[in-house]
């Protein structure tokens, strides 16, 4: 492959990011473990503090699938911070693992009241308190451990394990992670009434 269809890639790449990530830098380049594959570089400061999968997750759904299954299959992805090296990021515990581990992390961070006390923050019982707003990472979940008692050693399990559920930002442990909380009963609630709104307008329509 020549140069010039990595530079047609770089510059799709670089348009279907650029609403959410106007200053990220792609680059794409043949790998050199294998000359035959595409190595694709994301570097972005806001990659800081997210762990890898969150970084692949951030980019894969701001790229068309259709255009991913064409030209993007086969490649291999490395999503850094400015000045960081790919060996520099950790790579992800074994996946057997985190699922062995799924349901005891789960259910320890029922008992420790982390999930109520994430909901407090997104969606406080107290009306006079103003419901913060996610930041796509996991500041918010990050500052809770610690008052549930979570070592730091031990975060690296229980992210992995609530991005397994489909969490990869703090309002996300709160939709996807197996929990019942008033942020995702509210949300629900909303869609609801939009839904009877909607179905209300259109008979009203069709009855006049």
């Amino acid at each position: 492959m020549s140069d010039s269809p990595l530079a047609k890639i770089e510059s799709d790449i670089r348009g279907f990011v650029r609403a959410s990530h106007p200053d990220m830098v792609v680059h794409a380049e043949h790998w050199k473990e294998d000359p035959s594959r595409i190595a694709l570089f994301f570097i972005d400061e806001h990659f800081e503090g997210l762990y890898a999968r969150q970084r692949y997750h951030c980019l894969v759904h701001l790229i068309p699938k259709d255009y991913y299954d064409s030209f993007l299959a086969g490649t291999v992805w490395f999503e850094l911070t400015p000045g960081q090296r790919p060996e520099d990021i950790e790579e992800d515990p074994d996946q057997d693992l985190i699922e062995s581990i799924t349901p005891n992390v789960l259910r320890s961070l029922q008992e420790k009241g982390f999930f109520a006390r994430l909901d407090d923050i997104f969606c406080p019982m107290n009306g006079t308190t103003p419901p913060e707003k996610c930041q796509g990472d996991f500041r918010h979940a990050k500052n809770t451990l610690p008052r549930c008692r979570f070592d730091e050693s031990d975060w690296s399990d229980i992210f992995h394990v609530l991005m397994g559920k489909g969490a990869f930002c703090d309002c996300e442990i709160l939709y996807n992670a197996d929990v019942e909380s008033r942020l995702k009963t509210q949300y629900w609630q909303s869609r609801a009434h939009e839904t009877r709104q909607n179905l209300g307008g259109r008979n009203g329509r069709h009855g006049s």
